[in-house]
C-alpha cells in the first residue's frame, strides 16, 4: 500500500474533443496505460460526447466507469447538447468552447485532487489545444496525443517553421499540381498525392503519436527539438478490456448478428468492405459510383453507406439487409474492427481516416484508398507508396472516382495478378510488424512505461 510520505501514483488525465475518431484512440491508449503500468487513468471529454457513450446516466454530466474499468469525468464546452450548425454560430464555437472548457476542466482537475487522486500529467488531443493552459494553472505537465500520422505532424510543423511558402505555392497554383515539396527529414512529397491544407498544430513539450516506428521511421525523427514517441498502433484490443463498440458514439442499435452471419457465409478473402468514416462522409455521387463499381466486380460487398436517393428509393435500397443470396449487404453502422478481422474480408475501400487505416494494417487487409480531405491524402500516400498495401483511386474534375475506377482498383487488389499477390503479401507482412509493436515487451509497451515512469 502506498504510504502517506511517498510520491503519489502516476495519474494521467486524458482530455479529448467529443468526436468518435478522437475518443476511440484515447480510450484504447488509456486502457493500455492502465493495464501495462498500473497507473491511474481518467478520461475527460465534453458532455455531448460523454452522454452518448453513457446514455443511461441519470444526469448527462454524471461520472461513469466503463467496462474496462476506466473513470470518465466530463467537462462542459458550452455545447452540452452537441454543436448544431443550424442553431449555433460556427464563428464563435472555438472561443466559447475554449472559455467554457478551461473553466470546467479546471474544476475536474481540482475535484480529482480533492479526492486524493491528483493529476500528474494531462494528455490531450489537438482539438482541445487549450488543455495545456489548464494543466499549467495546476502545476501539471502536459503531453499532446497526436492521433494522425507522424508524417502529418511533420508537415504541419514545417509549414509553420520556414516552409510555408512551398505549401502556399503548390496550393495556389493549379499548374503545379504535381510539384514536389521537400522537407527536412522527409521523403519528397507530391502536392497532388500527399500534401494537404488545413489543420491546427498545438505546441507541446512531449508528443505521443498513434503510429509505430517500422511504419514511419523518417517522420518520427523529422521534427527538430521535439521527441515524437510512437505509442501505436492504437486499435481495439479485447484482451485488455471491453471492445471498442461498448462505448462507441454511433448511437446505433444494429444487431451485429445480421452482418456477421452474412460474412460467415462468404468464402475467405472474398468480400469488399466499404466505409467512408463517421464525420464527413463522401458525396452522394461518390457513394453511388462506388456502389455501381462494386456491383460491376461481381464480388460480395459489405457497405456502411447512406441510402442514396432517400425516400424515393435510392441505389442502395435494394441491397440493404442482404444475406439472402444477393451480392451485397448495406448497413448503417458496424463494428469495424470486428469486420476487418473477419477472414472473409479481402479488401477495404476506405476514406483513409487514420483510425481505420491502422485497423486495416493490424488486420492485414489491403485497401483501395478514396481520400476526401485533411490528413487523408497523406494517409493514402503512406498506404500506397510507403507501405505498398493498396492502391489509390484517380478522381475526375469533381474529385469523384467513377465506377470504372472503383472496379479497376478493387480488381488490382483482389485479383490474381502479380500486383495483387504482392499487395496481399505486403499486407500480411505489415500485420506482423504491427503485432510485434504491440506485443508484451514490445516497442509500444516500452515507450509507454518510459513515458509514465518519467512523471
Amino acid at each position: 500500500m502506498e504510504s502517506r510520505s511517498s510520491a503519489p501514483s502516476p495519474h494521467l488525465l486524458f482530455v479529448t474533443s467529443p468526436m468518435q475518431g478522437h475518443i476511440n484512440p484515447v480510450r484504447h491508449l488509456a486502457a493500455r496505460v492502465a493495464a501495462a503500468d498500473n497507473a491511474r487513468v481518467t478520461i475527460s471529454t465534453a458532455i455531448s460526447g460523454h452522454r452518448r457513450m453513457f446514455p443511461s446516466l441519470a444526469s448527462p454530466d454524471e461520472e461513469a466507469v466503463d467496462a474496462a474499468g476506466l473513470l470518465h469525468v466530463p467537462f462542459s464546452d458550452g455545447y452540452d447538447e452537441g454543436f448544431d450548425r443550424s442553431v449555433h454560430d460556427a464563428r464563435s464555437y472555438a472561443e466559447r468552447a475554449r472559455a467554457a472548457g478551461r473553466e470546467t476542466l479546471s474544476a475536474v482537475v481540482a475535484r480529482l485532487a480533492g479526492r486524493g487522486r491528483p493529476v500528474t500529467r494531462v494528455v490531450y488531443t489537438f482539438l482541445v489545444g487549450w488543455a495545456p493552459e489548464v494543466a499549467r494553472a495546476h502545476g501539471v505537465p502536459a503531453a499532446l496525443l497526436w492521433i494522425q500520422p507522424a508524417a502529418v505532424f511533420a508537415v504541419y510543423y514545417h509549414c509553420f517553421h520556414g516552409h510555408g511558402h512551398a505549401f502556399a505555392s503548390c496550393a495556389n497554383d493549379p499548374a503545379r499540381r504535381d510539384a514536389v515539396v521537400r522537407l527536412p527529414g522527409m521523403p519528397p512529397l507530391s502536392s497532388a498525392r500527399s500534401v494537404h491544407r488545413g489543420g491546427h498544430l498545438a505546441g507541446a513539450a512531449g508528443v505521443l503519436v498513434n503510429t509505430f516506428d517500422a511504419l514511419e521511421p523518417e517522420a518520427l525523427r523529422a521534427v527538430p527539438g521535439l521527441e515524437l514517441v510512437a505509442v501505436g498502433p492504437v486499435v481495439p484490443d479485447n484482451d485488455i478490456g471491453a471492445s471498442a463498440s461498448s462505448t462507441d458514439l454511433s448511437l446505433c442499435d444494429d444487431d451485429a448478428s445480421g452482418y456477421m452471419e452474412w460474412l460467415d457465409a462468404q468464402t475467405a478473402r472474398s468480400v469488399v468492405y466499404v466505409s467512408f468514416g463517421t464525420v464527413f462522409t463522401a458525396s452522394k455521387r461518390q457513394e453511388l459510383e462506388t456502389l455501381q463499381g462494386l456491383k460491376a466486380t461481381g464480388r460480395p460487398y459489405l457497405g456502411v453507406l447512406r441510402k442514396v436517393g432517400g425516400e424515393e428509393g435510392g441505389a442502395l435500397d435494394g441491397d440493404s439487409g442482404g444475406g439472402d443470396g444477393r451480392q451485397g449487404m448495406v448497413v448503417e453502422w458496424c463494428d469495424q474492427a470486428r469486420v476487418l478481422s473477419h477472414p472473409a474480408v479481402g479488401c477495404f475501400v476506405t476514406h483513409c481516416g487514420w483510425n481505420s487505416t491502422l485497423e486495416s494494417i493490424a488486420s492485414g487487409v489491403p485497401v483501395v484508398a478514396v481520400p476526401q480531405w485533411t490528413d487523408q491524402p497523406t494517409v493514402a500516400w503512406i498506404m500506397e507508396e510507403r507501405a505498398g498495401v493498396g492502391v489509390r483511386v484517380e478522381v475526375d474534375g469533381e474529385g469523384v472516382a467513377g465506377r470504372g475506377e472503383i472496379q479497376r482498383c478493387v480488381e488490382t487488389v483482389m485479383g490474381d495478378g502479380d500486383a495483387a499477390l504482392e499487395i496481399r503479401a505486403r499486407a500480411a507482412t505489415w500485420m506482423e510488424r504491427a503485432k510485434e509493436a504491440v506485443t508484451d515487451g514490445g516497442v509500444l509497451e516500452r515507450n509507454l512505461r518510459s513515458f509514465v515512469s518519467g512523471l
